[in-house]
């Protein structure tokens, strides 16, 4: 295996690249089982939006200029009149109802009333027409939203307006969270030189907000044997490991994957906290294996397994931002530091509390930004990354 050391934007974009390698199939669901699933095919209108000439406002339909004798009213859902409304006529209406033809205008309740002669006078100078036209927010047979693409409510909600029923979707990908290490301990107030198991319900609820399906996650001893038993029975299209990707005597991940022939795709990244993660394949199953400090392991969790995950999905990769720095910020080493970070009005503030070890700082924190070489000072834009949690 080749260590490669890549910009951590260079190991996000093949994160991406190597999930959608991934990406297959697609799943018939109906419409409201679909919301928050990401589309596996261009999704097409069947019908008009609106599907006929319609009120846009209480009031009355008239033809020709006023004042005018009524007619019979009309409501919402009622059948499309199709008798011709004639000039100097008009009808009550309500919102959404369709208007009949000859319909030159809906006159809104507040612009006009009836006289004592029983016929509408208009009592405002108002000229708009307030119809709505047919099609006139979607076309039958207009693309609504491509693969790809989340459908949330209100993408759903115009969906369904315009007559769809069922969506293809992706499959979720299937993931196991393990976390290695004898020191980690699932329960109470860990004793000295133990460490409370901070990520098999954690990772799992990062990784769903990402839109994969978590089906299992495990705590794995330090130990060849089992860890490379892990990942050569696993069957799901994504394994997430913490801890043993350094070089220690208790670092078992890079010996088990050699040992079960998967082929190393991403060996370290120029990036800190988590530096050490690897991103391995197999077949059809993809290991992606994060350093063991919380901080460096859910760090990158979001930078390299939110793309990864998107692109199993069919997702685009999620761009960065620019993020104004409110603050001058040190970075004298090479590569990119990883910083968690507060909305201020003037910009970004760096958490307190932040280092590899420590959660403190992410726990309240606004989003990521990532400085490179050399720093950034006030008032500079720097990359930054949103938080899957927000």
């Amino acid at each position: 295996m080749t260590a490669v050391l890549l910009p951590w934007q260079s190991a996000r974009a093949e994160a991406h690249r190597q999930g959608a390698r991934l990406a297959v199939g697609a799943v018939d669901l109906d419409l409201s089982a679909a919301l928050g699933r990401t589309l596996a095919a261009d999704l097409t209108a069947p019908g008009d939006v609106p599907g006929h000439d319609g009120a846009a406002m209480d009031g009355w339909a008239v033809a020709g200029a006023g004042p005018w004798d009524l007619d019979a009213p009309i409501v919402a859902g009622a059948v499309p009149p199709t008798e011709v409304l004639r000039p100097g006529r008009a009808r009550p209406i309500t919102t959404g109802a369709p208007v009949p033809p000859g319909t030159s205008a809906v006159v809104r309740t507040e612009d006009a009333g009836v006289d004592a002669s029983g016929r509408l006078v208009r009592h405002t100078a108002s000229a708009r027409r307030h119809v709505r036209p047919a099609g006139e927010e979607v076309s039958r047979g207009a693309l609504l939203f491509g693969a790809g693409a989340l459908l949330t409510p209100p993408r759903a909600a115009l969906a369904a307006a315009s007559g769809v029923d069922r969506v293809l979707v992706a499959p979720q990908p299937t993931v196991r969270v393990a976390v290695l290490g004898d020191e980690v301990v699932g329960a109470g107030v860990p004793r000295p030189g133990q460490v409370r198991d901070v990520f098999t319900h954690t990772l799992p609820a990062v990784l769903r907000s990402y839109g994969a399906e978590p089906v299992a996650a495990e705590r794995v001893p330090d130990d060849a044997d089992r860890t490379a038993s892990l990942f050569d029975t696993a069957h799901e299209q994504l394994v997430v490991t913490t801890g043993g990707t350094a070089g220690s005597s208790t670092d078992h991940v890079r010996g088990a994957l050699d040992r079960i022939g998967a082929e190393l795709l991403l060996d370290r990244v120029d990036v800190r906290p988590g530096r050490p993660m690897l991103l391995a394949r197999r077949d059809r199953t993809l290991f992606l294996c994060l350093p063991g400090n919380p901080m460096a392991a859910m760090v990158c969790a979001v930078l390299f397994g939110g793309p990864l995950v998107a692109g199993l999905l069919g997702r685009p990769l999620e761009p960065s931002v620019p993020v104004r720095s409110a603050v001058d910020v040190p970075n004298d080493r090479p590569g990119g530091l990883v910083l968690a970070h507060r909305d201020t009005p003037d910009g970004a503030v760096p958490a307190r509390h932040q280092t590899s070890a420590m959660l403190r700082g992410l726990a309240d924190a606004d989003g990521l930004i990532v400085v490179g070489p050399g720093g950034a000072t006030a008032g500079s834009t720097v990359p930054g990354i949103r938080l899957p949690w927000h």
